[in-house]
């Protein structure tokens, strides 16, 4: 049985949308705070979470936060329709939301949502690169590591996210440069390593001297998640 975890502004709104599920089956228990709600999801990875926002602003930083924690849960969140906007679910869903509708739903779409999401799964976008001290924002191309952040430019964002997307995979330099520049003014294939030596010294850093990027010679190069002490590392160490 699919459990799904309310977090709302009051104990009416929660007691209304716990009874909703119920009523599709559902296990439902409440956590009035937004931490609170972080941790009981990252407690049950199969469990749903329902955040009943009174904002937008909210409700992206709320969403930004648990991806940022590693929270893989499906996030449906409510928006108070006071609040309600053209345009205002999409910064919310690119967040890390599931799914964005204004509140107050009707019960029995409400359990539409809630069972179409079920069958739909664990939350699986790339938004949040993990590594191993530190974060990376996509959407922001912000790299952050405790209270330190770093920017990344343009191309080294879309290097690493592609990279990061398939860790398994060996990208040649064509690829990079197809993902990259998507065959538009490209300039010499050598741009690629001049892209992982910035991207490189930048990450070493924020990941205390692991590596992220291992270059396999001859064929390219390949993203390692749990990263690895690199051999050039005498070479390219950042100054602390």
């Amino acid at each position: 049985m699919k459990r799904v975890i309310v977090s709302a502004p009051s104990r009416e709104i929660e007691t209304e949308l716990w009874s909703a599920a119920e009523q599709a089956g559902f296990e439902c228990d409440g956590e009035p705070l937004p931490q609170d709600l972080c941790s009981a999801l990252f407690r049950d990875p199969d469990a749903m979470g329902v955040i009943r926002a009174a904002n937008a602003g909210y409700a992206v930083a709320t969403c930004r936060e648990f991806r940022q924690a590693d929270v893989k849960n499906v996030l449906f969140v409510l928006l108070d329709d006071a609040k309600w906007e053209d345009g205002c679910a999409g910064p919310i869903l690119r967040a890390g939301a599931d799914d964005v509708q204004p509140a107050p739903i009707h019960t029995d779409e409400f359990i539409a949502r809630l069972k179409a999401l079920a069958r739909r799964g664990r939350y699986n976008d790339h938004l949040f690169i993990k590594m191993p001290g530190c974060t990376f924002d996509a959407e922001t191309g912000v790299v952050a590591a405790g209270d330190k952040q770093s920017r990344l430019a343009p191309a080294e964002a879309k290097l690493l996210t592609t990279l990061a997307l398939d860790p398994g995979r060996v990208y040649s330099k064509a690829d990079l440069m197809d993902h990259i520049y998507g065959g538009e003014d490209e300039p010499e294939q050598k741009i690629i390593d001049v892209f992982v030596c910035k991207l490189r010294h930048k990450l070493l850093e924020m990941n205390d001297g692991l590596d992220v990027v291992r270059t396999v010679w001859g064929r390219g190069y390949q993203f390692e998640p749990k990263g690895f002490e690199p051999t050039f590392r005498h070479r390219v160490r950042v100054a602390r």
